[in-house]
């Protein structure tokens, strides 16, 4: 089975356009309490004018934010894959980019934001490092990350879905276990003089089964080891069934949200 850490064709694939992306920030909207990209730019205080680079921009959902609040200073949104830049390119300057050798000057960046992507790189020291030398003395890097338990009522569908078709026990807390906060305060701390860290902890409360399913079948199916054939269709249906089962019980879908941002500098 493969997971979705580091391997180059499963990120390729995921990371080709947003809508798999979209479909897994979609279930946080109805998260209590203040969105993780607004905790993540207060934690990140720019003033407004700053060169900020967004590392693994993704589909430049916090560079949308940074425009929305006003600030004028130059968005570079950086990423692996050339779609997801291309994206973020309507918000600022779009580049396809490895973490690992950022084109960027020393010291040319006033604020870095790297959200939930250094589990993807091979090597995670190396990007720490990338970030510390873009980033000017003074500056800030706000990086954020799962931590242990983190969706995991949606893992616990996609599990029991596969094992009743396969036949076996999948373990989908790759992510967790790779860069969670201990993990990654102790990586950022090699390279950091200061770190600090935000717990982001909470509960979003889905009241329709739609984004629950878009969820699950955004996952590749390579990480249960198959294709996108009938044995997978068949997990995906045995899903589907599982989320109908517990929306005909109960109104809601609670889905358990654990993060943690880092400030560093």
């Amino acid at each position: 089975m493969t997971d979705m850490t580091t391997d180059a064709h499963v990120l390729t694939n995921q990371y080709s356009e947003p809508s798999r992306l979209v479909a897994r920030q979609a279930i946080w909207q109805w998260r209590r309490g203040p969105a993780l990209p607004d905790v993540v730019l207060d934690l990140a205080a720019a003033r407004g004018d700053e060169v900020v680079a967004d590392v693994g921009c993704g589909n430049g959902r916090l560079l949308e934010a940074l425009r929305g609040r006003g600030h004028t200073g130059p968005l570079l949104g950086l990423d692996r894959s050339p779609g997801m830049a291309r994206v973020s390119a309507g918000y600022g300057f779009g580049a396809a980019a490895d973490a690992q050798a950022l084109p960027l000057r020393d010291a040319s960046v006033d604020v870095a934001l790297c959200l939930h992507m250094l589990y993807h790189v091979p090597d995670i020291g190396r990007a720490v490092a990338e970030l510390r030398r873009v980033v000017r003395r003074g500056g800030t890097t706000v990086v954020a990350t799962n931590d242990v338990g983190h969706a995991a009522e949606i893992r616990a569908i996609r599990s029991q879905a596969a094992r009743t078709v396969l036949g076996v026990d999948v373990d989908l807390d790759w992510s967790d276990s790779r860069f969670n906060t201990d993990i990654a305060r102790t990586a950022l701390a090699a390279a950091f003089d200061e770190v600090h860290v935000h717990q982001h902890v909470g509960t979003s409360v889905v009241p329709d089964p739609a984004p629950v399913r878009a969820y699950v079948a955004s996952w590749p199916p390579e990480t249960l080891g198959l294709t996108a054939g009938p044995t997978w269709h068949a997990v995906l249906a045995e899903a589907d069934r599982l989320i109908a089962a517990h929306f005909a019980a109960r109104p809601t879908f609670p889905v358990t949200s654990r993060a943690a941002v880092l400030t560093c500098r």
